[in-house]
């Protein structure tokens, strides 16, 4: 029992790792990854009744914020020097990566049976948010101060990028020219960025996990569908297309995308095995 108990939290680690990463890269949002990883609706429990949360799954969830507070923070230097050799093929993994998770997803969604508004939600999300998607691609940037102010701007957006699944924090700093100041405030343990930063999302996480908790509860099936939906349009968004001109960057960005693919799933079937074996 033991045994399994560690090892199940080596894998939340792991994931939490993934997570806090992803998070950092842009274009890939923190919550579509927790979605992904099967964390989302826990995370949102223990932010709208922490207490009982924490009672019956504290350790779990403590295994897996430690991975994410690494990947997050520990790794944001990594995260910068890696965008600058090569963002493409980080971002065909990632995308490997959350593709890997979808068959577990599905079959979670279907745990009440599907209606047709469970298809229709589902199209609904995937049009949405693709929708936003696109108008930000194509809309000129809009600059912000990288001052105290524009910090905490970067911790309300990356709140909601956790809350709202598909939103990337980091591609909306992009947008608002904050994103380098940011990855190197926080890769430099600095203060002024970090304190604006973890407050912003603190209050933007406690603000919205009650809603967003209590529409999950009522419209499950509905909900988990629309989270499909808007996961699979973030997906196709940050997809590299200008890698489409070399055959040798797409062959090597398909082996990426297989072998993320290959990691989030097998992961996915062991932590369903030991959750089985535990219970």
């Amino acid at each position: 029992m033991n045994t399994k108990i560690i090892l199940k939290s080596v894998m939340l680690i792991i994931k939490g790792v993934f997570v806090g990463f992803g998070a950092i890269m842009p274009g890939i949002s923190g919550g579509t990854l927790c979605a992904a990883f099967g964390m989302y609706k826990p995370l949102l429990n223990l932010l709208s009744s922490p207490r009982k949360t924490i009672k019956d799954n504290g350790l779990h969830l403590f295994a897996f914020l430690i991975g994410v507070g690494f990947g997050f923070v520990g790794l944001s230097g990594l995260a910068g020097w890696l965008m600058e050799k090569n963002s493409r093929i980080l971002i065909c993994i990632f995308i490997g990566l959350i593709a890997g998770t979808i068959p577990e997803l599905w079959t979670n969604a279907g745990k009440m049976g599907r209606k047709p508004a469970s298809y229709i939600s589902m199209t609904v999300g995937f049009v949405l948010l693709f929708s936003i998607l696109m108008l930000l691609k194509y809309t000129g940037g809009f600059a912000v101060k990288p001052n105290v102010w524009g910090f905490l701007l970067c911790g309300v957006i990356w709140g909601i990028s956790f809350i709202i699944p598909g939103m990337s924090s980091s591609t909306l700093l992009i947008f608002f020219g904050l994103y380098q100041q940011m990855l190197n405030g926080i890769s430099n343990f600095s203060l002024p960025v970090l304190l604006p930063l973890a407050l912003g999302m603190g209050i933007c996480l406690f603000a919205l996990s009650k809603i967003v908790s209590r529409a999950y509860q009522k419209w499950y099936t509905q909900f988990s569908h629309a989270i499909i939906g808007i996961i699979s349009a973030s997906s196709i968004m940050i997809v590299p297309y200008d890698m489409i001109h070399s055959p040798s960057d797409v062959l090597s960005g398909m082996i990426c995308a297989a072998a993320g693919f290959f990691l989030s799933f097998t992961a996915g079937k062991i932590c369903s095995k030991l959750s089985i074996q535990m219970n």
